[in-house]
């Protein structure tokens, strides 16, 4: 017996008036209540226009565990204070700062941490290798020029955030549509998924800790896979 099809209908997005985008925060506001459904889309920069403003908190406070999220970005924007702006510049996206740099041993040591916990998380998606191989990192502080950093990073960097990607989606707390938006809004703040991560985190049944990252990417610094190795670097500052 052949089994039919099931064909899952996905209501349409609503499509923000003029009025609407004039007023970012109600088409937020409805999102999150369920009222109207917008593109996930529609928030890209959402969080970056919140940033020289007192008034934003209020608005993630009907948020499941808001109070987290919201903490996270007070602290976020504190130190980011100017971040968007310079020498008549706007700039679309959040970029390390400065006069948050910090020192090549630190950046190793968070990175180390950082890893620690995504070998944590990959063990308990039952990546068992993955994990293996991401606790037998060997590390280096040797410094190189972004432009001679391995342009083939290989499979383990693809292999790992997929990995992680596909079990933190199944431990999602809710399939409210407001998720998807601020995922969205998240990744739009710099274009970088692990700190999309660390924003969203209180949103999984699964408990995880990307603090580390946050405090490595705050700091102006990355990683890169080279083989079994782990190269750690500062990124240009703004």
């Amino acid at each position: 017996m052949v089994t039919p099809l099931r064909v899952v209908a996905h209501m349409p997005f609503d499509q923000p008036t003029e009025a609407d985008l004039e007023d970012p925060d109600r088409i937020w506001l409805d999102q999150l209540s369920g009222r109207r459904n917008f593109d996930p889309s529609t928030f890209m920069g959402f969080i970056n226009d919140l940033l020289e403003r007192d008034d934003w908190r209020d608005l993630f406070a009907d948020l499941p565990n808001g109070a987290a999220f919201v903490a996270k970005l007070s602290d976020f924007f504190e130190r980011h204070r100017g971040g968007l702006s310079g020498h008549n510049i706007s700039y679309p996206y959040f970029h390390p700062l400065q006069r948050n740099a910090l020192t090549e041993d630190r950046l190793i040591e968070l990175t180390q941490r950082h890893m620690a916990e995504r070998a944590r998380i990959t063990e308990l998606a039952g990546a068992h290798e993955l994990s293996k191989r991401l606790s037998s990192l060997t590390w280096t502080d040797q410094q190189r020029e972004h432009s001679s950093m391995p342009q083939d990073l290989g499979d383990l960097c693809i292999e790992v955030d997929e990995t992680i990607g596909d079990f933190l989606r199944a431990n999602e707390v809710t399939q409210a549509s407001w998720f998807r938006c601020l995922e969205e809004a998240c990744y739009a703040m710099a274009a970088d998924y692990d700190l999309q991560r660390y924003f969203m985190s209180d949103f999984y049944r699964i408990r995880f800790d990307y603090g580390a990252y946050y405090e490595l990417w705050i700091g102006g610094g990355t990683y890169f896979f080279d083989g079994g190795q782990c190269l750690v670097a500062s990124v240009q500052r703004r």
